[in-house]
């Protein structure tokens, strides 16, 4: 027997342990990090350097007072200056807040801390309170603080999820964090390049922490000045963020900002205004992809996690099920349960995800942005009330539209639209008499809509007020307003109407926003025989779809589910099949 056998096949079971072993996230260890998104981090400087810190001539490179009134500090506020050194802007951040604010100083070294108490002490300050942190923990008590500064700091952290996990939890609602960091696209700026950042990389690293840009001041000599405030919980925060940092930059005209924002060196000529809402949708590649103002850009991210922008061709992306529409599944026929199941299951099967309500819609959005999808809408019911005089709108419609407005909110920065049914309290259907209310609640929903980038789509539904496509084209030509249009919904259309979809199609072409679809016998009278599975009932698909290219519709198209007796999975799986079918040309057409 070979004695060095039982050895060998020790070694080589270690070794094939430690190959399945995860890697050890380094900010568990005390040495942390040494590159973060692309990034080298600095080492911290140390105390003994302390005297550059009170240099002669720091004012005239980065106008401290300049900062100090932009941050437009107040008295009984508590700030935090993170890593204060000596107290540059300790001691006047103290001041400003008074005596009834307080004034944290942060800082790793205790030598530090030690020079900031005499200097507070010389100048008669006693609301400083010094605190020595750890290199993963400030030591922030839990929402205490109306403004962190970080200056010239950020860039040295060792363990930057931890530490900026906690800034967060140290803010209070409406607090600001506050990064000033010395300018990486400026070569004249005398500082080593570790401990640089340009703007692209402060808005990805702040939006990898769960922070959005809220604003900027490019006045200082030498360094970016960029606040921020907790965001939502956002899959695709950093992109977002990415792309209107880009949008931004290109307004501003300044290509060396701008650069780093880009995957390739090809400019943004003529871009979009940067106040211009931002909604990405989900690609088929993975990627992401802005369509603003007519203009089309893609986001991508590289090896180190790093998201840049690129032109894009307007061209639409065709999906993998075969088309340049999407097509996502209702709520009505996914089955329920649990949200994240739910989005699973339409994106095993090839949807685009999915098409909501009002419950739990933050969760829905998350859950398919997480696997690549998206929500197209989410779908309300709205009861008008009676209202006897203009004035008494808004109080007569505030408690109604509150849920309205929180979708519209939790629809921001995606492509969803509000699927939005009415009906009246007094108003018989169809019946111009409840368009007031009506009138009214969109005059006030659209203000929100317009400022988050969504659309709102009138939703035709049998038995309702708003039951036609005709009533819902009626209201839209006394708001024309862009946002506003109507959802063409095919079941509600055969109850309700009968006859060819077409022709309801073209008379509302140029409002229409989305369409939805399902299996149907065209003469049908109930529910059970209008809506079925794509693959049953009498009902053209490849002539729908045929009108919506002549038409020139290349919005969402959303599959119908309600009352579906069969399994989710099986009918949602016939229903993909027969789309897919649709996409193909007709036979006759191959020859």
């Amino acid at each position: 027997m070979d004695p060095s056998r039982p050895l060998f096949a020790t070694l080589a079971a270690a070794f094939a342990l430690v190959l399945v072993l995860p890697a050890q996230d380094p900010e568990a260890t005390p040495a942390g990090r040494t590159r973060y998104l692309g990034r080298d981090i600095a080492q911290t400087m140390h105390w003994t350097g302390a005297a550059w810190l009170l240099r002669a001539t720091r004012e005239t490179e980065e106008n401290g007072a300049a900062l100090h009134r932009w941050l437009a500090v107040t008295a009984g506020q508590t700030v935090c200056d993170f890593g204060c050194g000596n107290g540059y802007h300790t001691l006047p951040l103290a001041r400003a807040v008074g005596t009834s604010g307080r004034a944290y100083g942060i800082e790793l070294q205790p030598q530090y801390l030690a020079m900031l108490r005499k200097r507070a002490e010389a100048a008669g300050l006693r609301n400083i309170i010094g605190v020595e942190a750890t290199v993963d923990d400030p030591k922030l008590p839990p929402a205490s603080c109306d403004l962190v500064l970080m200056v010239d700091v950020y860039h040295e952290l060792s363990h930057p999820l931890r530490v900026m996990q906690r800034v967060r939890n140290a803010l209070r609602p409406g607090g600001r964090l506050v990064l000033v960091e010395f300018r990486a696209e400026d070569p004249d700026v005398p500082i080593k390049p570790e401990h640089k950042l340009s703007k692209a990389q402060m808005l990805r690293e702040m939006a990898s922490h769960g922070f959005r840009c809220i604003d900027e001041h490019d006045g200082l000599p030498w360094q970016h000045v960029m606040a921020f405030e907790p965001a939502a919980d956002d899959v695709r925060l950093v992109a977002r963020e990415t792309m209107r940092g880009a949008l931004r930059a290109a307004a501003a005209g300044d290509r060396r900002v701008l650069a780093p924002f880009l995957a390739a060196d090809v400019p943004l000529k003529d871009p979009p205004a940067p106040a211009m809402p931002l909604a990405l949708r989900a690609g088929p590649d993975g990627s992401l992809r802005a369509d603003i103002g007519g203009r089309a850009f893609l986001l991508t991210t590289d090896a180190e996690g790093r998201s840049f922008v690129m032109p894009a061709a307007a061209t639409p992306w065709r999906r993998p099920h075969g088309s340049t529409r999407t097509f996502h599944a209702m709520h009505t026929g996914t089955g329920g349960g649990p949200v994240a199941a739910q989005a699973e299951l339409v994106g095993d099967l090839g949807f685009d995800g999915l098409a909501w309500g009002l419950d739990d819609l933050a969760a829905a959005r998350r859950a398919c942005e997480q696997r690549g999808l998206d929500v197209a809408s989410a779908y309300a019911v709205l009861t008008l009330p009676e209202i006897a005089d203009d004035a008494d709108a808004p109080t007569a419609l505030a408690a109604s539209l509150a849920p309205l407005q929180a979708a519209i909110a939790d629809l921001a920065g995606g492509p969803g639209q509000l699927w939005l049914a009415m009906r009246h309290e007094r108003a018989m259907r169809r019946d111009p008499a409840g368009d007031r209310a009506a009138l009214a609640a969109l005059q006030a929903l659209l203000p929100a809509a317009r400022s988050r980038g969504v659309a709102i789509a009138l939703y035709p539904h049998h038995g309702f007020w708003l039951e036609t496509v005709d009533d819902a084209l009626r209201l839209l030509a006394a708001i024309d307003d862009p946002l506003a249009g109507v959802c063409f919904n095919l079941c509600h259309h055969l109850r309700t109407e009968g006859g060819d979809p077409a022709l309801a199609l073209r008379r509302a072409a140029s409002r229409l926003l989305a369409v939805t679809i399902n299996g149907a016998d065209r003469h049908g009278r109930d529910w059970a025989t209008l809506i079925r599975p794509l693959d049953e009932g009498d009902l053209d698909l490849r002539g729908l779809l045929a009108t919506l290219d002549a038409i020139g519709f290349h919005g969402p198209i959303a599959l119908q589910g309600f009352g579906l007796s069969l399994p989710a999975r099986d009918h949602l799986a016939r229903s993909m099949a027969e789309w897919r079918r649709a996409q193909a040309p007709p036979p006759d057409a191959r020859r």
